[in-house]
């Protein structure tokens, strides 16, 4: 495996590399899953344009953590937003997103199952 051992230092390195840096994600179940595992300064994508979230980060973060789904979709999104952030000058930070496909999570709300 790779940077974490289990899914608890997932979840410690997680908080703690949120203090710092937003987290993205597509929707509103996937903050739901993150905040039951106290992850705080998390963004969806729901109704906004890519191209307009550099603007909103923008003072806000040096560094975003891409965690979209293992899907299609979440592929897609994830490989759009970075290019959009990286291009604009902040950090991305994938390694999160990189463990939950290690683990076989495809969707990142389904972690409210994982760790219990």
């Amino acid at each position: 495996m790779g940077r974490f051992r289990d899914f608890k230092e997932w979840i410690r390195e997680l908080r703690r590399r949120s203090r710092e840096f937003i987290v993205l994600v597509e929707g509103k179940r996937d903050i739901l899953a993150l905040k039951k595992y106290g992850i705080r300064n998390i963004m969806d994508l729901s109704g906004k344009r890519f191209a307009d979230i550099p603007d909103m980060l923008e003072g806000k973060t040096r560094g975003v953590i891409l965690l979209f789904d293992l899907d299609d979709a979440g592929e897609r999104i994830n490989s759009n937003m970075k290019e959009i952030l990286s291009s604009q000058g902040f950090e991305v930070d994938e390694d999160f997103r990189e463990y939950l496909r290690e683990m076989g999570v495809e969707n990142v709300e389904d972690i409210k199952e994982y760790g219990s």
